[in-house]
């Protein structure tokens, strides 16, 4: 029969020593679910914004082998909005278009204009 008191005995026997072993684990704990975390994030998020298997495979890879760092940089390189958000606003404009044809659609700028530019020409 499977005795629980001899697993509990070799637990305890690492985790019940010196004090500063014992935060030296809970930390590497802790640090190793905050990288699960962002990892886990990073993933779910990827595959919610790109087809991409290369794409999701490098942002992946990036989060995976520098965790915080890695993270930080998938989120400046993500795409801004997901592939549903991209569908909703492409059928949105189909449905403007087919409703009133000759309805032309603001361009979107490419940069953001500087405050000190007018929009209206000077005489």
């Amino acid at each position: 029969m499977f005795d629980v008191s001899l697993l509990f005995r070799d637990i305890s026997a690492y985790v019940m020593g010196d004090p500063v072993l014992r935060l030296t684990q809970g930390g590497l704990i802790l640090l190793a679910f905050v990288v699960l975390y962002l990892l886990f994030y990073a993933l779910r998020d990827v595959l919610l914004r790109t087809h991409s298997f290369l794409y999701q495979f490098f942002c992946i890879l990036l989060v995976a082998l520098l965790p915080v760092i890695g993270f930080l940089l998938y989120l400046l390189i993500r795409p801004a909005r997901t592939v549903k958000e991209r569908e909703a606003e492409q059928m949105l404009t189909n449905l403007v278009m087919h409703l009133v044809p000759d309805t032309e659609l603001p361009e979107e700028p490419d940069t953001v204009p500087s405050p000190n530019t007018s929009s209206t020409p000077s005489a």
